[in-house]
């Protein structure tokens, strides 16, 4: 019988994803990982390993994806189905451009902190 439940070994799969995604090194990985869950330095590596491991397939799949899509498009304009290469140039956009420009646009339009609001003793 494991130690883990296969619920806990999920959630520990999807913080160590937040964690790639962050930036953090191997080392630093690991050591935030053993101390949020309270597992060995070697559970540690294996969720390190995974996470590294399906980033990367997720990167290799999304420039695979822009890459066929950059080539239908062309393809497309060069026959004369502007419509179609319209779609596969929004698909490009939805994939790659869109989520980063909507956190900027979040981003910018939260209050800084020459805009507090709350309980302050100024």
């Amino acid at each position: 019988m494991a130690r883990t439940s296969r619920a806990e070994r999920y959630r520990r799969h999807e913080s160590a994803l937040a964690l790639v995604s962050q930036g953090k090194g191997f080392s630093d990985f690991v050591t935030a990982q053993m101390f949020q869950w309270g597992c060995s330095r070697s559970s540690a590596q294996r969720d390190c390993r995974w996470a590294h491991d399906t980033s990367h397939d997720a990167q290799y799949l999304i420039c695979h994806i822009a890459k066929s899509l950059q080539r239908i498009s062309l393809k497309a304009e060069e026959s004369g189905q502007f419509a179609a290469a319209v779609g596969a140039q929004k698909m490009i956009y939805e994939l790659l451009l869109r989520r980063k420009m909507d956190h900027e646009a979040a981003k910018a339009s939260r209050p800084g902190w020459g805009y507090r609001h709350g309980n302050t003793k100024f």
